[in-house]
């Protein structure tokens, strides 16, 4: 059966949890260096891991992918949102050490915001998503709507970052952190019930 990546979106939530920490400034700075360098050699570590497995995979999905039909390009496209939270992952590690190193280069930290904000794209995309393959209908559904929130509550972070960066307060400082916890757990759930739902 196939296997779908489920493995990026804890450390998506500590990178939205590290940068939002650098961004506060202050004493924190230090503290989220020296996570933000645990965080990177662990992800180093488990994409090592992950490339040994995939390459397994890889070989199990082709034997599998004529019977598989459209689960497989199903799966490709979940897999997506997981190629777009890693790249959320080095650009939210580029924005820290810029923070931390450069803070008064305030258009290079926007740019990297915005980088940020773009690799909400694959959730919007696969939000819209409106023909899953038979049987996986009911997961879908939520994980659809998981990605649709994620996106949404990284189009909010952002903005509560660039507010940041520009000495304003936004609404959402004080509750994005909880708001990302949330949505972040939430698409974790629904994508093992894709996963599991695929696999039978």
């Amino acid at each position: 059966m196939l296997k779908m990546k489920n493995r990026i979106v804890p450390a998506v939530l500590a990178a939205m949890a590290l940068t939002a920490l650098t961004a506060c400034g202050g004493d924190k700075a230090a503290d989220t260096t020296t996570a933000a360098e645990t965080t990177t050699e662990a992800q180093a570590e488990e994409t090592s891991e992950e490339k040994a497995e995939e390459s397994k995979e890889e070989t199990t999905e082709e034997a599998n992918s004529e019977a598989s039909g459209d689960s497989s390009d199903y799966l490709a496209q979940v897999d997506t949102m997981n190629k777009a939270a890693e790249e959320f992952i080095t650009v939210s590690m580029e924005f820290m050490k810029l923070a931390q190193e450069d803070p008064e280069n305030t258009e290079a930290i926007t740019e990297c915001i915005e980088k940020t904000r773009a690799t909400k794209q694959a959730f919007v995309d696969f939000s819209q998503i409106d023909n899953p393959p038979a049987g996986l209908e009911e997961p879908h559904a939520r994980l659809a709507e998981a990605a649709g929130k994620y996106a949404d509550t990284l189009e909010v972070y952002c903005d509560v970052l660039l507010a940041s960066i520009n000495g304003e307060e936004h609404e959402a400082a004080a509750t994005i952190q909880d708001d990302w916890t949330n949505v972040a757990t939430e698409l974790s759930e629904a994508m093992s019930e894709v996963q599991e739902a695929a696999a039978n």
